[in-house]
C-alpha cells in the first residue's frame, strides 16, 4: 500500500513538472515564432532595399557607359567638322561633347556615393552578427562570460 501511495505521489509530482514545463515550452515556441517571424520581416526588408539599390546602380552604371559611347561618337563627328573648316562647328561640338561626359561622371559619382554610403546587406549582418554574440553569450558558462577573469587552461578554476 505504501508503494502504491509512493508511485501515486511521484506521479502526481513528475505530472506537474510535466504541465509546468510543457507551459513554458509552449510560452517559449510563440517567442520563438514570434522572433522568427520579425527577423525574417528584416532580412525581407533588407533585400529589397538591396535590390533596390542594385538596380539603381545598374541603370547609372547603364548612363555612364552610353554617355561615354556618346562622347566618343560626338567626338567623331567634332573630327569630322574640322575638315569642313567652319570656325563656330569645333565650339558647338565641343561642348556638344562635354554635356554628356559631364552627365556620365555626375552619374559616376551618384552611384559611387551610394555604394560608400552602406555595403552590400550590412543591415542584416550586423543583426545576424548581434544574435549570434547574444546566442553565445546566453549558452556559455557564467565563469567564461566574467571578462575580468582570464580563461583557466585546464577548465577548473584557481583556488585564490
Amino acid at each position: 500500500m505504501w508503494v502504491n501511495l509512493l508511485k501515486f505521489v511521484a506521479v502526481l509530482f513528475l505530472n506537474r513538472k510535466v504541465s509546468a514545463l510543457k507551459g513554458s515550452f509552449f510560452n517559449l515556441r510563440h517567442h520563438v515564432a514570434d522572433y522568427t517571424e520579425d527577423r525574417a520581416q528584416q532580412l525581407k526588408q533588407d533585400f529589397l532595399e538591396e535590390t533596390e539599390r542594385l538596380a539603381t546602380s545598374m541603370v547609372g552604371m547603364l548612363v555612364v557607359f552610353s554617355m561615354f559611347i556618346f562622347t566618343g561618337l560626338l567626338g567623331l563627328m567634332w573630327l569630322f567638322s574640322l575638315l569642313w573648316q567652319h570656325p563656330n562647328r569645333s565650339l558647338i561640338l565641343g561642348l556638344a561633347m562635354l554635356v554628356p561626359t559631364i552627365i556620365g561622371i555626375i552619374a559616376f559619382i551618384s552611384v559611387r556615393a551610394i555604394w560608400h554610403k552602406k555595403p552590400l546587406f550590412a543591415d542584416s549582418l550586423t543583426m545576424i552578427s548581434q544574435d549570434w554574440r547574444l546566442f553565445r553569450k546566453e549558452m556559455a558558462p557564467d565563469a567564461q562570460t566574467d571578462p575580468a577573469a582570464p580563461p583557466d587552461n585546464d577548465g577548473e578554476k584557481s583556488a585564490s
